[in-house]
């Protein structure tokens, strides 16, 4: 992996530290860092090229921190940096950002493209690869299947549930999708955007955990778009780009504050549906989420059938509770972001 994005370094072993010459940028430096428990080396300058949305994950503060905690103020190579994040879904990040390295590097030998590209320039789609960074953070919320529980057993249902919740790693799943139910239009909306521009209807997010003592579940799906040269499979039973109208948008009632995420996604799909004036609208939409990532937040409810005979819990009976219904609260919020690769 000599000349990948990102490298993994064994644990318990020396990264190898790269000998920098005086008049190379301090960008070219590489940065180790311990994602709980595993050693991974970067280059600062691919490090700060990834996404908005990914870099949040990785430093929510926006400073490195070493094994105590401490903010580091003078980074040096020989310093390990300690971030609170999935190493498997940081090696699934590595996977997707090298293979899109390694396919810029091969369209690059060409020597076709063109090498300054304006903000707006719908040709940098085409020419660089672009990935779709599509996170979900889900907080949930349990109710007691009885009264009285102490907080350690409420603690292992809460742990259970996550369990389960982690099982269903359909993407669209959380906007409430069903083949042939008809979604709300925000949500429609944002479907139907993300299943032109390379999402499948049935994909599967990329990584999908629990996080450590927390009941938050983390998702993480990066999909490279689809742009002329290389279109999206299509699948039975996508959807397609249709303008939907709904009672409440006809009605003289306020409307509904939306986020900024379905704004923008109603216009893309708008832009879609009205017939294309230029090749590969959608994709040249997306370019309002590039280095700018937009959030969408909502909440359900769910009951889920969870096996907590192992509690030894009993009812107000006095029987043993088995398979029991839990009650859960979700709130999920999604960010959608545009990367470029090759564009800084």
């Amino acid at each position: 992996m000599a000349h990948n994005l990102i490298t993994q370094v064994q644990q318990h072993e020396e990264a190898p530290v790269s000998q920098v010459p005086t008049d190379i940028d301090d960008y070219n430096t590489e940065i180790k860092m311990n994602l709980r428990g595993q050693l991974f080396s970067i280059t600062r300058d691919d490090l700060m090229a990834l996404p908005e949305s990914i870099l949040l994950c990785l430093f929510p503060n926006g400073v490195f921190v070493d094994m105590n905690g401490n903010i580091i103020t003078n980074l040096t190579e020989d310093d390990i940096v300690f971030v609170n994040f999935s190493p498997d879904c940081f090696q699934y990040i590595c996977q997707v950002f090298d293979t899109a390295v390694h396919d810029l590097q091969l369209s690059e030998q060409a020597g076709q493209h063109q090498q300054i590209y304006d903000i707006n320039d719908p040709n940098i789609l085409n020419d660089k690869p672009s990935i779709i960074v599509l996170r979900e953070d889900l907080d949930y919320y349990c109710i007691p299947p009885v009264a009285g529980l102490d907080a350690d057993a409420m603690k292992k249902i809460k742990l259970f549930v996550g369990e389960e919740l982690v099982k269903n790693t359909k993407i669209f799943d959380g906007l409430g999708y069903e083949p042939g139910k008809q979604l709300k239009p925000a949500e429609q909306h944002l479907l139907d955007m993300l299943c032109s521009s390379g999402f499948k209807i049935d994909g599967e997010w990329g990584h999908r955990s629990l996080e450590p003592g927390k009941t938050v579940v983390f998702s993480l799906a990066l999909v490279r778009l689809a742009t002329e040269s290389s279109e999206a499979p299509s699948v039975e039973g996508s959807p397609s780009l249709k303008p939907i109208s709904s009672v409440s948008s006809l009605s003289s009632q306020p409307e509904k504050r939306k986020s900024r995420l379905s704004t923008l996604a109603h216009a893309v799909s708008r832009s879609g549906s009205r017939g294309r004036k230029e090749k590969n609208s959608t994709a040249t939409k997306l370019l309002l989420f590039w280095r700018k990532p937009a959030r969408k937040c909502w909440w359900s409810d769910s009951v889920l059938d969870i096996d907590i005979s192992s509690l030894r819990i009993k009812n107000a009976n006095g029987q043993p509770l088995g398979h029991s219904t839990i009650k859960i609260h979700i709130r999920r919020v999604w960010t959608l972001e545009l990367s470029v690769v090759g564009i800084q």
